[in-house]
């Protein structure tokens, strides 16, 4: 007859030195360490008579044969250690260490830790975590050849104060994996090419909204870590977190996760059934996340996980987002932006067509490592903000982070799209750079993006920018010294460009007045004096360029400024009229053109429809004004102030039609600008 095996019974009892057969016994132990000293270290036989008086002496069972034994000592008041833990090799993986070392934690229900000291090169990792302990440091051995011994803890009986606190604490809690710990902890001479998003986890304002914590696996596989002083590093770092308690069903919990995960990646990657432990202890823990960058683990478990054992299984990135409370507003706006139909919206999550509009394969970028940079800058919320400029249609046109740290503004991410009105919004964007850090306080900008695309390179460039990682100075006054050598019209021209918003008074440089009147005022320069924003052309104001169209006059100079003085509007009552200088450009080309050709080269960046640029029109002619670096005036100036500078430089204060002014006017505006007063 055929049968089925039959299951060995184990048992324990701790070994009587007054029992009849007492002798027998301690003769068996005695055999069994002869066979196992080499990993077991000598042992007197007056040390193992001591700890059988003081009932430290376990003898384990199988099938009522003693085949193995557990000497222990309890040295501090918390502490029980194994000095022995010895299995024969009839009974190696039957479970009787298990059982002996459960037998000594049940004799003494008020010790809280049970450690061992076991020498690193005997090779017995697994061993000892199959009794669900953890290596959690190392000392010198005594061996004579030199030895290390990795001390093995876990804990037991009541909870601990902290223990207590992580359990007991309202917060959620938020299980580390090995690699997020190592991300934290290692220096930076260990390669880590993810690091920065885990290092968003260290945020003031994250501590406050989750309790971290770790398995015990994680000093499993920190214990693996080389070279030998980032190991130590890390493994004295985790001694500022507390270490979730082993429950006796994690391993079929672990079991039944590995079960779970698609087969074709437990069976290419055989590191899951150990991220299956971890899961199962957050899973008994009560945890509500577990935090990886192990894209295998994600993959494994997303479709089920939370649904199953309501534990999400997540990148730090998306645990920081999804912590984050509700954020203000973004303050770097651009009115000339909004205000055609395009709007900033802040990026919380990546799906793929954001990373496919703004990916740059002019480079040959790899997605994943756009991703990744990506995923850095969402790990950092609280200081670094990631906005994607969309229209109404959800199609992206620019993506741009932005973070302040000790007065430089960082540019980590600066992409615009593909499409006609790429160099539009890069210059643009560039140059709200300067603005948003200005209105910061900061004093530099840099462009650390890796992946700059032709596009955004020049315009940096074009504005200034320096280096092969692009930064710039900024301040809003004119060095002394620059002031010295810069005095011609095309010398002031150049300089202005390169270093807005600075401009250089008390210099020969040719002024226009210009007036214009408040519908035209609101499109051309941006000036909004409504809460209705009108314009509606989508390339209006997406660049640092614009054309004015007017009866034709060859009397223009350039390079020039031009102040804008907004009228009214004809149909508006006389009360509601503006009359103000409100905003200055600088003239970079003014031509006379056939009504056609202008209309063909320049309707895009204008103001006018053809009806009315026709309409300025004569002789089939119309003059053409190219201005850029429009700046709107912090305090406008009313008609009564002005008339006044007018009278004083000699001008007539008629403002019917465009008219030449004196350098001396455009000063006079400035100075009466607060932060001009301020310098």
């Amino acid at each position: 007859m055929t049968g089925q095996p039959q299951t060995q019974s184990l048992s324990t009892r701790t070994w009587d030195p007054l029992a009849e057969a007492r002798e027998q016994e301690f003769q068996a132990i005695v055999q069994l360490h002869r066979e196992s000293k080499a990993t077991l270290g000598h042992l007197p036989y007056a040390a193992f008579e001591a700890a059988g008086d003081k009932g430290q002496l376990i003898l384990g069972f199988l099938d009522d044969e003693i085949a193995g034994y557990i000497l222990f000592s309890t040295p501090r008041q918390h502490v029980i250690k194994l000095v022995h833990v010895c299995v024969g090799t009839t009974a190696r993986r039957s479970g009787l260490a298990r059982r002996m070392v459960d037998a000594v934690i049940d004799a003494n229900p008020s010790r809280t830790i049970i450690a061992a000291h076991c020498r690193t090169d005997y090779g017995l990792d697994d061993f000892w975590r199959s009794l669900d302990m953890a290596p959690t440091a190392q000392r010198p051995g005594r061996a004579a050849t030199g030895s290390v011994l990795t001390i093995w803890t876990r804990s037991i009986g009541q909870f601990d104060l902290f223990e207590s606190a992580l359990y007991d604490s309202v917060k959620p809690k938020a299980v580390l994996d090995s690699n997020v710990v190592i991300d934290l902890f290692s220096s930076t001479a260990l390669e880590r090419p993810e690091r920065r998003e885990s290092l968003g986890l260290e945020a003031d304002w994250v501590a406050g909204e989750v309790e971290f914590t770790i398995s015990p696996e994680v000093t499993s596989d920190v214990n693996r870590l080389q070279p030998e002083g980032e190991r130590d590093r890390v493994r004295e770092s985790l001694g500022g977190f507390v270490t979730l308690r082993r429950e006796e069903t994690m391993r079929d919990t672990a079991a039944e996760l590995l079960e779970r995960m698609p087969s074709e990646l437990t069976t290419s990657d055989f590191s899951l059934s150990d991220d299956a432990k971890h899961l199962a202890d957050a899973i008994l823990a009560g945890a509500d996340f577990f935090v990886t960058r192990d894209s295998n683990l994600l993959n494994a478990t997303s479709a089920w996980i939370e649904g199953e054992f309501g534990l999400e299984v997540l990148r730090p990135v998306d645990l920081i987002q999804r912590l984050m409370p509700p954020a203000p507003p973004f303050r770097f706006r651009s009115e000339q932006l909004e205000s055609v139909g395009l709007q900033w919206e802040a990026v919380t999550a990546l799906p793929q067509k954001l990373e496919d509009a703004f990916l740059e394969r002019t480079s040959n970028e790899k997605a994943t490592y756009f991703r990744k940079q990506l995923q850095a800058v969402l790990a950092r919320p609280a200081t670094t903000e990631l906005q994607a400029l969309v229209d109404d249609r959800s199609r992206f046109w620019a993506l741009l982070a932005t973070e302040i740290l000790d007065g430089v503004l960082n540019v980590p991410v600066l992409r615009v799209g593909s499409g006609p009105f790429g160099e539009t919004i890069a210059f643009q964007l560039v140059r709200h750079l300067r603005a948003h850090a200005l209105d910061e306080g900061c004093s530099h900008i840099t462009v650390t993006d890796s992946a700059i695309s032709p596009v955004l390179r020049s315009a940096l460039t074009t504005d200034g920018f320096l280096g092969a990682v692009p930064s710039v100075e900024l301040s809003w006054a004119t060095p002394p010294e620059v002031a010295a050598r810069t005095f011609t019209a095309t010398e002031v021209s150049d300089y202005e460009r390169s270093n807005w918003p600075q401009v250089l008074i008390e210099r020969d440089v040719p002024v226009n007045i210009v007036p214009i009147q408040p519908k035209y005022a609101r499109e051309l320069v941006g000036y909004n004096d409504t809460l209705l924003n009108t314009r509606a052309k989508r390339a209006l104001g997406l660049t640092r360029q614009v054309v004015y169209f007017s009866s034709p006059r060859g009397d223009w100079e350039v390079p020039s400024r031009v102040l804008w003085y907004v009228t009214k509007d004809p149909k508006a009552s006389p009360a509601s009229a503006i009359r103000a200088v409100v905003a200055h450009s600088r003239v970079v080309d003014a031509a006379i053109l056939s009504t056609e050709n202008a209309i063909e080269q320049y309707r895009a960046i204008g103001t006018l429809r053809r009806s009315e640029i026709e309409s300025y029109a004569k002789n089939g002619k119309v003059s053409v004004l190219r201005v850029e670096d429009t700046q709107l005036l912090e305090s406008p100036v009313n008609r009564t102030a002005f008339d006044e500078i007018l009278t004083k430089h000699g001008v007539t204060t008629s403002k019917i039609t465009t008219r030449r002014a004196k350098p001396g006017v455009f000063d006079d505006v400035m100075r009466l600008q607060p932060r001009w007063s301020e310098q």
